[in-house]
């Protein structure tokens, strides 16, 4: 049986339309739902709490670099686990680990963003995302480098937000390594001072917080980014 004429093409569409739908729906479904699960998950809590306890050797640090990555994916406090680094592992040992672990959780939230939401932003969030994504498009490192410096906002929304957008993967990941250094950095201080003692890595660490901010704020005041976040709809 011949099936009718345009009966295809319209299945097609509204194969296409199901799909724009169900994806961004799926995707903030899972994030939701994994955080409030991932928040009363005894082991992982252990996984972070009790760092120090496995510290010693390879699949120590390994296990420690997966309960983090996961956690930082779904949007958790990665202060959290950095200070757990900072306390099981030290300063050095410490901020490699949750610099790894929040860049692969940050890049996790960017490809499901981008697997889920980037069609449907297009059509539905109108010009005023357009121009936000043209910029962040044309200067992806600026862009998400100042975004990561200033120190209030949600880190799953920028990388919700990046994937979304139009931009490339390799500056959105070396913009986020750089600019969630400093914070990075100022938990682990806190996290090892506790360890040893050192009034001198808390002084530091607050010192890393106020130079992150300040350079965040200086960025955002002087990038176009600022512009175009402010334009009316």
């Amino acid at each position: 049986m011949v099936p009718a004429q345009g009966m295809e093409p319209a299945f097609s569409r509204y194969a296409r339309t199901a799909t724009v739908l169900i994806r961004p729906l799926l995707m903030l479904l899972v994030l939701v739902l994994g955080a409030l699960w991932l928040r009363h998950v005894p082991a992982l809590q252990h996984v972070l709490d009790g760092a120090a306890e496995g510290r010693q050797g390879f699949a120590g640090c390994m296990l420690f670099l997966a309960g983090a990555t996961l956690w930082c994916a779904f949007g958790l406090p990665r202060q959290v686990a950095g200070f757990a680094a900072g306390l099981a592992y030290g300063v050095l040992g410490g901020l490699g680990l949750i610099t790894v672990a929040s860049t692969l959780g940050c890049l996790a939230g960017f490809l499901w963003a981008r697997w889920g939401g980037r069609d449907w932003a297009q059509r539905q969030l109108g010009a005023r995302f357009a121009r936000l994504d043209g910029f962040m498009t044309a200067q992806p490192f600026l862009s998400i480098l100042t975004l990561r410096l200033l120190p209030v906002g949600s880190a799953l929304l920028l990388n919700l937000l990046g994937g979304l957008s139009g931009m490339r993967v390799a500056p959105f990941v070396i913009a986020t390594i750089v600019g969630a250094l400093p914070q990075n950095a100022m938990t682990v201080l806190l996290g090892s001072g506790v360890q040893v003692g050192a009034a001198w890595q808390y002084v530091l660490g607050a010192g890393l917080f106020v130079v992150s901010g300040v350079l965040g704020l200086w960025l955002w005041r002087h990038a176009r980014i600022a512009a175009v976040a402010d334009q009316p709809r």
